[in-house]
């Protein structure tokens, strides 16, 4: 039967953050060794909804990171053309550069704050630690 090699994209990881957690409660829920919800404190859909909205901080990061250069490519173009229509030929050219290098680093900053305070609410709480022992069960179980 045709294969596809995927060699070349073993390093990524090609699963969400909810769909591992989902997996791991789901395929080895009979496990005695698996860490538990109760445990932590936590309900079953108060657990679920946290997730969710983990994994739509995690898109919105990843998102970023895939537009990243396209966004900052067209925040350094702008200015620049703006400059090159509005001022006269005398002008050092150099002041449109300085402009647009501001203003990618003002988006910079703006995401940076974005992802800042989003990701504040994901922070050492029952969640995020019920979340880590899960992971963290998940790699001792492939290592063993």
């Amino acid at each position: 039967m045709f294969q596809i090699d995927r060699s070349y994209i073993d390093h990524i990881s090609l699963e969400s953050l909810q769909s591992r957690i989902w997996d791991i409660r789901t395929d080895f829920k009979d496990d005695p060794t698996l860490p538990q919800i109760s445990t932590y404190g936590i309900k079953e859909k108060d657990f679920e909804d946290y997730l969710e909205r983990k994994q739509h901080y995690e898109d919105f990061k990843d998102s970023w990171r895939s537009r990243r250069l396209f966004i900052l490519a067209v925040a350094f173009i702008i200015p620049v053309a703006l400059f090159s229509l509005f001022m006269s030929h005398g002008t050092n050219p150099w002041l449109a550069y300085l402009a647009a290098v501001l203003v990618c680093a003002l988006v910079a900053l703006v995401y940076a704050t974005i992802s800042m305070i989003r990701g504040s609410k994901f922070r050492e709480n029952p969640y995020e630690k019920f979340i880590n022992a899960l992971l963290i069960w998940d790699e001792q179980r492939k290592t063993k």
